[in-house]
């Protein structure tokens, strides 16, 4: 999170001025003084010789150092985390030069049925995988629970199937490879590759659909080692030189651009458009009329794609280029990906300017937005109708698809649509649910959790684990321990075990297991409220609602005091260092330490203060401080420069170009209605926090 120079511009009554200069009256340390402790794992408590061993050694296993992880092992015998050593000791025998499984065996017995059995299991199947032998592989990848989402693992498991295969199934498991290839977030992983080689030797996959997956995903490095097998050393040649610099490849072959092959050119504007894809579409449009349908679609897909992510206002002119092929085929590029930037180019269509003329434009504020064209809605249809059955069902589409039908006269269509999804707990099921006037209605609070249960699950080995490895600051580790606890289990058990994660103090363990229940509900699991008199003599003088705080925090934190995010973001509202030390010395705290940024008041009230100064820069819109609060207020800023007039707030938060702040936003608005009504505060709508974004241009004095 960022944060710069910035004025207040709303004014706070009086009453409310006063009660803020009297808590910035107060020192810190008095402030903290004044709220009683809340109760939750300490972090990092390290109470014995063997804890200050075990995370020595997960440090050394994070290094590779096999050695200084034995000599360590020899001071945590018997503790409770035993297992964790053992597991790093045969992992990283596994990962040596010359591959030693001798521990993997004894392990997987004596650690039958835990997650870091499992996962030594995930571990000794990427060294089967990379020694090629796919009988053992085919055997251990049956046992294994926890795939997770490793592209590597799933190319080797696809190559495994395919090398087994007698040939009857052989032809069905190259369509599976090849569309995983195309679609696959590592594409130039080892086992990515592997799959990929012998799919080349076996002449089922050509080498051009392999270089525009490896171009896609930036893998630059592995796509050169591809294009050493084209047949022609001239065509190689030529890969490694527009891969290095496409816009340099394409200017010298201008002059004779259509005579090129078609592959080359392709590739070079594919990997131009990344940076420059106006540049891009003029050499797309110039090749266009020699283009076949399938490359049409690859080529102003990509470009269709980057232009959605940058909010250029060709997007939408751009994806129809392409034709009813763009997003389509088994071999097809990031489809998933780029039917849905084809959908959300066709929900922005006319709403912005392109970026070079808005830095000078006026401020468009009460425009006249019938005066711009709306939505593409024709488009937007066709490209959900190309998406998956997985993806149409998605409430996202469903909602939208409902939107469409609504503005093209078929109500009753649209209602029926908006009915399939209204009971969904969910942001889009929300919004179904108010088009058609049906209140929120939150579950009624069900019987407390069986405590007889609860203390049975409290002394299960795992869950001992999860709460030593929080103990520890070792939260991954603890999480992937408690998430194994909880398979199989049903209602009342998730129930009970989710009072567990309360009486140990891990409320996002608390939420995730009680979000696991089918039947039975419990919103004050699910949606905990700390703090309550802090969080009050917090918000109060900044005049924050309280419930949108609250959302804020169970997006960011899930109520983890100690949480630090791997940009360095700490604490419940998640303050970057910088941050709290720019709010500390904006706000007259003198005695602010940054070792305190994670205690929950002090973090609690720099959050909070960000968050107002967020607010007033927004022009007082929960929805665009949510978005500033997670992209940073400039971004959001130029996202509302470009705007050509005012736009539906639904609009505009689906064409939020970063995925993580439009999932963050989503779910923060979502989280703030439940919470008025978990408040006792009911009513609040959810498109009265979406209300209507403005355009806005960017200030010369602008908040980072």
């Amino acid at each position: 999170m960022k944060i710069g120079r910035g004025r207040r511009t709303r004014t706070r009554p009086r009453g409310v001025r006063r009660m803020l200069a009297a808590l910035l009256a107060l020192p810190l340390a008095a402030l903290v003084a004044a709220q009683p402790p809340a109760t939750t794992i300490a972090p990092s408590v390290v109470t014995s010789p063997a804890d200050e061993a075990l995370l020595a050694a997960r440090a050394a296993a994070a290094d590779g150092d096999l050695e200084r992880v034995n000599v360590l092992a020899l001071q945590i015998r018997g503790s409770i985390l035993e297992p964790y050593v053992q597991y790093w000791q045969a992992s990283l025998r596994l990962r040596g030069p010359q591959p030693d499984d001798s521990l993997v065996r004894p392990y997987l017995t004596r650690y039958s049925g835990t997650v870091l059995a499992d996962r030594l299991r995930a571990d000794w199947l990427l060294a089967l995988g990379a020694k090629g032998d796919w009988a053992a592989f085919d055997a251990e990848r049956r046992l294994l629970v926890f795939s997770g989402d490793d592209p590597q693992l799933a190319c080797y498991s696809l190559l495994a199937r395919y090398s087994l295969d007698n040939g009857q199934r052989r032809e069905h498991i190259a369509r599976e490879a090849r569309r995983l290839l195309a679609s696959s977030t590592d594409p130039g992983s080892d086992g990515c590759t592997a799959l990929a080689n012998r799919l080349l030797d076996d002449g089922v996959l050509s080498v051009w659909p392999r270089l525009q997956a490896l171009v896609e995903r930036n893998q630059i490095p592995v796509a050169e080692q591809t294009a050493q097998r084209l047949l022609s050393a001239a065509d190689a040649a030529a890969v490694a030189r527009l891969l290095e610099q496409p816009s340099v490849w394409l200017a010298g072959v201008e002059a004779h651009l259509e005579r090129m092959p078609h592959s080359l050119c392709l590739l070079a504007i594919v990997a131009l458009a990344r940076d420059a894809p106006e540049v891009a579409a003029r050499y797309a449009q110039r090749l266009e009329p020699g283009l076949s349908a399938e490359e049409r679609a690859l080529v102003w897909g990509r470009i269709g794609r980057i232009a959605q992510l940058s909010l250029l206002p060709q997007a939408n002119e751009w994806f129809e280029r392409g034709g009813d092929s763009v997003g389509v085929g088994i071999d097809y590029v990031r489809a998933s990906e780029v039917l849905e930037a084809r959908a959300r180019a066709a929900l922005r269509r006319g709403a912005a300017v392109a970026p070079s003329a808005s830095r000078d434009a006026p401020d468009h504020r009460g425009g006249d937005a019938a005066s711009t064209p709306g939505p593409d809605w024709s488009a937007l249809r066709r490209a959900i109708a190309r998406m998956s059955p997985e993806q149409q069902a998605d409430s996202t589409w469903v909602y939208w698809s409902a939107e469409a039908l609504a503005a093209q006269g078929r109500t009753e269509e649209a209602r029926a649509a908006w009915r399939s999804i209204a009971e969904r707990f969910s942001y889009y099921g929300r919004l179904a649910a108010e088009r058609l006037d049906m209140p929120l209605v939150l579950a009624a609070r069900p019987q407390d959790p069986d405590p007889a249960l609860a203390d049975e699950l409290a002394q299960r080995p795992g869950f001992l684990r999860a709460r030593k490895l929080y103990e520890l600051g070792m939260r991954d580790e603890g999480n992937r321990e408690w998430n194994w606890e909880l398979r199989g289990m049903d209602d009342a058990a998730l129930h009970a075990a989710a009072e567990v994660a309360r009486r140990f103090g891990a409320l996002d363990r608390m939420i995730a297991s009680s979000e696991r229940t089918r039947m039975l509900v419990d919103m004050a699991q699910r949606y905990p409220t700390p703090y309550r008199d802090l969080m009050a003599a917090t918000t109060a003088p900044l005049a924050l609602d309280p419930a949108w705080i609250y959302g804020l925090i169970r997006q960011e934190s899930r109520f983890i005091e100690d949480v630090r995010s791997n940009v360095g973001a700490v604490g419940l509202m998640q303050l970057m260092p910088s941050t709290a030390r720019f709010v500390a010395r904006r706000i007259g705290i003198e005695d602010y330490r940054a070792d305190r940024i994670s205690d929950v008041r002090v973090n609690l009230r720099l959050g909070t203060e960000y968050l107002k100064l967020v607010f007033d820069d927004q022009d007082g819109q929960t929805l665009l401080a949510s978005a500033a609060y997670n992209a940073g207020p400039r971004r959001v800023r130029k996202w509302r420069a470009v705007l050509l007039a005012p736009l539906d707030g639904a609009l505009f938060v689906e064409t939020i170009p970063v995925g993580e702040t439009r999932d963050y936003v989503k779910r923060v608005l979502f989280n703030t209605v439940v919470y008025r009504d978990l408040l006792d505060r009911p009513g609040l709508s959810l498109r009265s926090l979406l209300g209507t974004v403005v355009p806005k241009s960017i200030p010369a004095q602008d908040l980072p």
